[in-house]
């Protein structure tokens, strides 16, 4: 049976969440996690610097007639190549000012990764313990924002470790 998982993100101290695993993702070799803004993305995928990119939808301002996002057909076609995943931050939609804003770019990328086929992953990537939310909450919100229960169930170690190839130095900790 797979074990629920989250990514949390570390700024200094450590705090308690009360998990019996950690995933180990910081040693050379191992599961690479970046955030990217808007103008970076690109070159991170094409340069395949991380196994995982943070989408972060925060400085890009909308134009009159549609809606500007991070991912466009290019990227995402680079990153089913490169066998890279697009992560979505609850966290990120938690504290955005405009959270419908934040909302509609990330349906419009989650539309963009399905029909490029490029992996997508939906996680808390919390700051602090009041941001961690449950297994079962994070995947009936990636359902309401488009993902199919297939790409919301994504968040469990195994799927995880998945992402990077066979013969990796992932490891879960016991």
């Amino acid at each position: 049976m797979p074990m629920a998982a989250d990514i949390v993100l570390f700024d200094g101290t450590k705090f308690n969440l009360g998990f019996d695993l950690i995933m180990n993702a910081s040693a050379k070799n191992e599961l690479k996690i970046i955030e990217c803004s808007e103008e970076d993305i690109r070159t991170a995928v094409e340069a395949k610097k991380a196994d995982i990119i943070l989408v972060s939808e925060k400085t890009m301002q909308d134009s009159m007639h549609y809606r500007k996002t991070a991912l466009d057909n290019v990227i995402c076609t680079l990153a089913n190549k490169k066998n890279i995943a697009f992560a979505f931050s609850f966290s990120a939609i938690l504290n955005a000012k405009n959270r419908a804003v934040v909302m509609g770019k990330v349906m419009q990328n989650i539309r963009i990764c399905r029909k490029y086929k490029a992996r997508m992953l939906f996680a808390s990537f919390a700051k602090s313990k009041y941001e961690m939310r449950g297994k079962s909450e994070l995947q009936a919100f990636a359902r309401v924002l488009g993902m199919t229960a297939a790409e919301a169930g994504m968040n469990t170690i195994e799927d995880l470790i998945s992402l990077k190839k066979k013969g990796s130095g992932v490891r879960v900790i016991e």
